[in-house]
């Protein structure tokens, strides 16, 4: 769908804001890669885009923040998470609501509880300065989104 390297700041800003234009109430949203590569800095472009009131800041160690704005932005990190089971408290699975927009960094330790996703994401470091981005849509009305949001 998206595949690009030699990705900086402005670049992953115009992609950010296109993404958030294919964006939906419902989307699960998940987002692979290494500390720094940018998953943070792509969900408050993100943010920014969807008009979300809130200041975005990294909830590693809270697991979740709740933004407002038109559209609820949840935004989940289970970094510090090994694996959450079925009978985990934290029921993240809740979070992932038709009303709002959940976005998951770190999401490994949580695949089984948090459903399908309709995007993807993967960030890589090439430089200090540059990634390469990888954004797939998992479903085909996702992928029309992106489409039309070009």
């Amino acid at each position: 769908m998206l595949e690009e390297t030699g990705v900086g700041l402005t670049r992953l800003e115009e992609i950010g804001r296109r993404f958030a234009r294919a964006l939906r109430p419902g989307d699960l949203v998940l987002l692979h890669g290494a500390l720094g590569t940018g998953k943070t800095t792509l969900i408050r472009v993100l943010a920014h885009a969807l008009a979300v009131r809130d200041a975005v800041r990294s909830p590693s160690f809270t697991i979740a923040n709740i933004y407002s704005g038109p559209v609820t932005v949840n935004h989940l990190d289970l970094y510090r998470l090994e694996d959450v089971g079925e009978e985990d408290a934290l029921a993240l699975e809740e979070y992932v609501t038709p009303d709002s927009i959940t976005l998951v960094e770190w999401p490994e330790a949580g695949l089984r509880s948090l459903g399908n996703p309709q995007w993807t994401v993967h960030l890589q470091h090439q430089t200090l300065q540059s990634r390469a981005v990888r954004l797939e849509a998992e479903t085909a009305e996702a992928k029309q989104r992106w489409e039309t949001a070009a």
